[in-house]
């Protein structure tokens, strides 16, 4: 209907020999960062709560696919927390690379990563390898209707020491994207 209506006025502009109409840029909207309201509880490694996000800073940006992805697409979640009181933040990342829509996502399905900003410490969710006798980390993911909240339950592998099911996260996740 809006697309009609703006036809309309550019045929009446034109046929009052407005050449010159200028048009302003729609606005997006501005989501506030902060109110992207995590529950997380990390056991192992690295024990803590995330229940917010930190802003954006530099390098240090927060996105989310939410809502604008398609089945067959990539589904991504990036953002940066605090955990524990050393006030250093800690980037989590989700990516589900064939998207099918909102429900439970598992292991092989879902790549989960949690890193320092300096990206010195990492823990991540690995595949099974049969070569090597490995199971694979144990990954839970949910996704809701509005496809931008959910619950994890996943065991994760340091990078450092190879470690498996050093880092468990489990609880509820937001995003707006």
């Amino acid at each position: 209907m809006l697309r009609f209506v703006g036809i309309v006025a550019l045929f009446v502009l034109a046929a009052c020999n407005q050449t010159n109409v200028k048009v302003a840029p729609t606005p997006s909207p501005v989501i506030a960062q902060g109110n992207w309201k995590q529950s997380l509880t990390l056991t192992g490694d690295l024990p803590g709560q995330i229940t917010g996000i930190v802003a954006d800073q530099g390098a240090q940006q927060t996105f989310c696919s939410g809502s604008k992805v398609r089945n067959g697409e990539i589904w991504s979640d990036s953002f940066y927390a605090n955990v524990d009181s050393s006030g250093s933040a800690w980037q989590l990342n989700i990516l589900i690379e064939n998207f099918r829509g909102p429900g439970t996502y598992s292991d092989k399905d879902v790549k989960i990563s949690l890193q320092s900003s300096d990206n010195g410490t990492a823990w991540l969710n690995q595949d099974a390898d049969p070569a090597m006798h490995l199971d694979a980390d144990k990954v839970t993911f949910t996704i809701d209707r509005s496809l931008q909240s959910g619950t994890m339950d996943a065991f994760l592998t340091s990078a450092k020491s190879g470690k498996r099911g050093a880092e468990h996260i489990t609880g509820s996740w937001n995003c707006r994207g």
